[in-house]
């Protein structure tokens, strides 16, 4: 199982990466579709964090549901260190595909296109 092809310009880190150069079927979806997240990707210069999920998870009639977060600093009192966290739950940028190259294509856009937040 190879993991999906992706054009990422430098800055970007990936935190979490399950997303497959695979479509959904029958023998997949209760494993390679079954993870809350499959990729997230961040790039704390420009403040924003990209998650990509399938929902519902495991479901051959689901679908890829790709959100962009702003992210903010946050005082970890436990690890005394300033983290950068979403801002909130609801994301700035939600795009929705069945189609996985439609998904590929966005994220790509996303990455150089996606504006520094402040």
């Amino acid at each position: 199982m190879k993991l999906q092809a992706l054009r990422i310009p430098s800055g970007w880190k990936i935190n979490w990466n399950l997303f497959y150069e695979q479509d959904i079927n029958e023998d997949n979806c209760l494993y390679e579709f079954s993870s809350s997240t499959l990729l997230s990707i961040s790039n704390p210069q420009i403040n924003r964090n990209i998650e990509l999920i399938w929902h519902p998870k495991g479901d051959l009639n689901g679908k890829y549901i790709l959100e962009v977060f702003n992210l903010i600093e946050k005082y970890d009192p436990k690890k005394k260190i300033i983290e950068k966290v979403p801002e909130s739950s609801v994301s700035e940028v939600t795009f929705e595909s069945k189609n996985r190259q439609e998904i590929v294509n966005k994220i790509e856009t996303l990455v150089m296109e996606l504006k520094p937040y402040k």
